[in-house]
């Protein structure tokens, strides 16, 4: 089904980190059906969301720093030379 013409469009690593945050929880289901002990588990799934955690900060910034790169790069001439305020 096509998305509507007023939708936001998501960005593409949100789909990504959606993934990674199921695969935390899913390592976790694994492990307790497993007979991992329940700290154990929790301290693995704990220790993959925050490295998720902490690639959504990296992809955002270097999404972030992309954009206004780019903006510089196809700004007029006159705005990027000029002093702000």
């Amino acid at each position: 089904m096509p998305r509507p013409a007023h939708a936001p469009v998501r960005p593409p690593e949100d789909d990504l980190l959606r993934w990674a945050a199921f695969g935390c929880l899913l390592t976790l289901a694994v492990l307790l059906w497993r007979g991992a002990p329940f700290l154990t588990a929790a301290g693995v799934a704990c220790g993959l969301a925050a490295v998720t955690a902490a690639s959504r900060v990296l992809i955002r910034r270097s999404r972030r720093a992309g954009v206004s790169s780019h903006a510089r790069a196809y700004a007029p001439r006159d705005a990027v030379d000029s002093p702000a305020g």
